[in-house]
């Protein structure tokens, strides 16, 4: 499998699966618009990706209806739980980076995933990015503009006007998305 494919699993609905060389076990994400997307190591079959889907319906499903419902409402007034162990969520949270920034081509140091209470994230001198591990329990589009949000720093270290015109190239709507992502209480 080496291009993303989708696959109608029956009791779930559409799946990506994503080939993954840095994946060292099957794992599924659940984001908005209730997308599943799973990754799958070098090694596995596409038999036994689908078969470890079917076993985690009722997690997928639960999911789906969990970003649907934030999405529909506009904002998330829960707290805040990341969906899977926390290994999974932190190998989630720097294969996104990776991809984001290989996608955009921006040059990054290193990724540490940490809990934070008061950031999503920080971009340091040295092109390190730090991320919040709740960024996992958010929505896709949320998680992504935080990681981008982060990406554009390697390149523009302040919030000026070029910052703000550089981030809308890969999120649309930055200052909208900021607004609702501010609505998203940090702490538990």
């Amino acid at each position: 499998m080496s291009s993303p494919r989708i696959k109608t699993i029956a009791g779930v609905g559409n799946v990506c699966f994503v080939s993954s060389s840095r994946a060292r076990r099957v794992s599924v994400s659940v984001r908005l618009p209730g997308r599943i997307r799973v990754a799958v190591p070098r090694g596995v079959s596409m038999a036994q990706a689908e078969a470890f889907v079917r076993q985690k319906r009722a997690w997928i499903l639960k999911h789906v209806e969990r970003m649907q419902r934030w999405e529909a409402e506009g904002s998330i007034d829960e707290p805040l739980k990341i969906p899977f162990p926390e290994a999974e969520a932190r190998r989630m949270l720097r294969s996104r980076v990776e991809e984001l920034a290989g996608i955009y081509g921006f040059s990054i140091n290193r990724v540490f995933i940490r809990r934070q209470k008061t950031r999503w994230g920080s971009c340091s001198g040295k092109n390190n990015i730090n991320l919040n591990l709740k960024l996992a329990a958010l929505p896709e589009m949320l998680c992504d503009y935080v990681i981008l949000h982060e990406l554009v720093h390697t390149r523009i270290k302040n919030h000026g006007r070029d910052f703000w015109q550089e981030l809308g190239k890969y999120v649309g709507d930055a200052r909208g998305l900021r607004n609702r992502l501010n609505r998203i209480p940090l702490e538990d």
